[in-house]
């Protein structure tokens, strides 16, 4: 006999059976799905091997390539060699790291002109001793995005070079990624760089902080043959002195001995003391320094400096007082005679800083009793000012070193 029981069970049975067919449907078909990521048309062999994938093209006609990374041991040579050949392959415009990939690469990845790397969700890790990219000099590299990824160095303590590095590099963009170094180290380099983006980004230094370390995660350099030797070792036409110009540093996430470090150069007997940045906006970001500034800002021509926190640690004393400000700026030479008609902003910012909060100096003579060359017009609005020397000391130009200077609507405290 049929009681209305049995029928609920039956149906009960009925629906768990549906639904484990189902389910055992949608695994074999993503099962599938994975064992099959692309048609063998749009197979890229390996140059070394034609019998294993390097990648597949996930858009041909936009060069879209999906890189294969293996994560078996001892694969990291594999694994560079063929980001190595897909990154100069003139039909490759976009290589794209699959999500949750973990990539071992046994080398510098040597960037190449117009080439895009997405990397979001998926982790690089680079042998001991070597960079993640690396823009040669003499390559005079180009139309590059770096975009996601967090990249790494095997080493524990970090790279102790310039991690992320770019020499003699026009329209570069670093988006979203996470990077670091060693604190003796940079996270991301740019030396004599044009046209440059670093936004959205999380750079942190790590290991040992050493107590008098002054090195910056994000340096913006001069190419000289101490400032910038993997340069310099192309030839001496690479390190004349040569500055960055248009560099944008907006909206991330900084910390070091040093966050942002905006250089010049005093050695080889004063030779490129004369020469300057052009245009470098640091805005939007937080920045913390352990042992030097939150933020140097020397020998540059115009900019802007707005709407960041920045923050310094530093505790120094007496000579190397001038490591403990919270934005430091100045220039060390002859400014050209565009400095004159530039335009600096520092403006909506939250700065926390010892000796002072704020500086801003100009070229003097050795017992500073005379300006040399001055700034040229800088406009101070808008900030909240911690000094722990007090808030006289919060904002401070020496002795008229701005061709104009406006101080306006600051609110200054003890910290």
């Amino acid at each position: 006999m049929i009681t209305m029981e049995n029928m609920k069970n039956k149906l009960i049975s009925k629906k768990i059976y549906l639904g484990m067919l189902l389910a055992s449907i949608f695994l074999t078909l993503a099962f599938a799905t994975k064992a099959k990521a692309y048609d063998q048309k749009d197979a890229i062999p390996w140059s070394k091997n034609s019998n294993i994938i390097c990648g597949y093209y996930k858009n041909k006609s936009a060069g879209e390539v999906v890189f294969l990374p293996e994560e078996s041991i001892n694969i990291g040579n594999r694994n560079y060699n063929k980001l190595d050949q897909l990154l100069n392959m003139k039909n490759v415009s976009t290589i794209i790291i699959p999500k949750g990939s973990k990539v071992l690469v046994n080398g510098s990845l040597k960037m190449t002109s117009n080439k895009t790397i997405i990397a979001t969700g998926a982790t690089l890790t680079f042998k001991e001793g070597a960079s993640a990219v690396f823009a040669a000099a003499n390559k005079s590299v180009k139309n590059v995005k770096i975009i996601g990824g967090k990249w790494r160095s095997a080493k524990s303590g970090g790279h102790t070079g310039g991690f992320f590095q770019f020499a003699f590099a026009k329209n570069i963009v670093l988006d979203g990624i996470d990077c670091n170094a060693n604190y003796n180290g940079h996270a991301i380099e740019l030396i004599a760089c044009e046209n440059v983006t670093v936004q959205n980004c999380k750079v942190a230094a790590i290991g040992k902080n050493p107590k008098d370390c002054k090195e910056e995660q994000i340096q913006i350099d001069i190419a000289t043959k101490k400032t910038a030797p993997m340069a310099a070792r192309y030839g001496a036409k690479y390190a004349k002195g040569q500055t960055c110009k248009n560099i944008y540093i907006l909206n991330n996430k900084i910390s070091g001995a040093r966050s942002v470090g905006v250089n010049w150069y005093q050695g080889e007997n004063g030779k490129y003391i004369n020469k300057f940045h052009q245009n470098i906006v640091i805005k939007g970001n937080t920045m913390t320094s352990t042992t030097s500034e939150g933020l140097q800002y020397f020998n540059t021509i115009g900019g802007e400096i707005s709407g960041n926190t920045i923050k310094t640690n530093a505790t120094r004393t007496e000579n190397n007082s001038s490591y403990t400000i919270g934005v430091h700026v100045a220039i060390c030479g002859k400014a050209p005679s565009a400095m004159k008609k530039s335009t600096l902003y520092i403006q909506n910012n939250v700065i926390r800083g010892n000796r002072n909060g704020i500086y801003v100096k100009a070229y003097f003579n050795q017992a500073e009793t005379k300006v040399l060359s001055k700034l040229g017009k800088v406009y101070i609005k808008n900030n909240k000012v911690y000094c722990k020397k007090g808030k006289k000391n919060a904002i401070v130009q020496l002795k008229n070193s701005c061709t104009s200077f406006v101080n306006s609507k600051n609110k200054c405290y003890n910290w």
